[in-house]
């Protein structure tokens, strides 16, 4: 049995369900971020560490920060989503099955973030608003690689599928989620440029980001699914399939 009704959702009732499931499954959300995490807190550490390291990497350090920070929350995105996945349809969370699961695909969710993100910086500096319009087009292309197997090609198309006629929705639902994690999140940036410390300040932030960041990858996982109940009848073949018996928990994707 789900953990939240499976239906269709507005972008607020999706948020609503994400901290459901974010609470009700608290510790595992909070050990798959950590793991994930863990190694970009290392070169974070190690860097603020040796102020002579910043110096000498100099204009490149923003690049290593931007690109570190994009494959950091590609790689976190992945076993969230699966982690989610699993609470959502009712299945035991199980975070060695999602780490395992993220790793496996790990090459293709990355260069789908990579692909994703240069679409996003092309689209802002060509059209302004591009950048919204990919955003929304390729919201599921990590969901389509890591819960059904998709290529990344599969994926792209995938995900440009399930965003027809629902692109607005899917902005407002993720940026509502975005604006909470990140009015909360400027909080805790204050206070940790307050104390000054590169290392204390990679600490707390890494800290927020491992205790907050999974509500994101929640919402991404839940409007993925919110996607093709509407599109597919989703809700309604799982409900059948639960009646026919124990076999698939999950159908093949339209």
């Amino acid at each position: 049995m789900a953990s939240v009704d499976l239906r269709p959702r507005s972008p607020s009732e999706i948020v609503d369900a994400a901290f459901q499931i974010l609470r009700a499954h608290y510790p595992q959300f909070v050990m798959c971020s950590a793991i994930a995490n863990f190694p970009w807190l290392v070169v974070r550490l190690f860097i603020a560490a040796d102020p002579a390291i910043v110096s000498s990497i100099g204009v490149g350090s923003s690049f290593v920060t931007v690109v570190g920070i994009a494959l950091v929350f590609a790689l976190m995105s992945a076993v969230l989503v699966v982690v989610a996945s699993q609470a959502y349809l009712g299945d035991p969370v199980d975070v060695g099955v999602a780490v395992r699961a993220a790793v496996s695909r790990l090459g293709a969710v990355m260069m789908g973030a990579v692909i994703k993100y240069t679409c996003m910086v092309v689209g802002l500096l060509l059209f302004l608003v591009g950048a919204f319009y990919f955003a929304a087009r390729f919201f599921a292309v990590t969901p389509a690689i890591v819960l059904e197997d998709a290529a990344l090609r599969q994926a792209f198309s995938r995900s440009s599928f399930l965003s027809e006629r629902r692109k607005w929705h899917v902005l407002r639902t993720l940026g509502l989620v975005v604006l909470i994690y990140w009015v909360i999140g400027l909080g805790i940036g204050v206070a940790a440029f307050v104390i000054g410390n590169l290392v204390v300040q990679a600490i707390i932030t890494s800290i927020y980001t491992i205790l907050v960041y999974p509500v994101i990858a929640i919402t991404e996982a839940l409007l993925y699914y919110d996607a093709r109940i509407k599109s597919e009848g989703l809700d309604i073949q799982l409900m059948a399939g639960a009646l026919e018996g124990p076999a698939t928990r999950e159908p093949a994707a339209g």
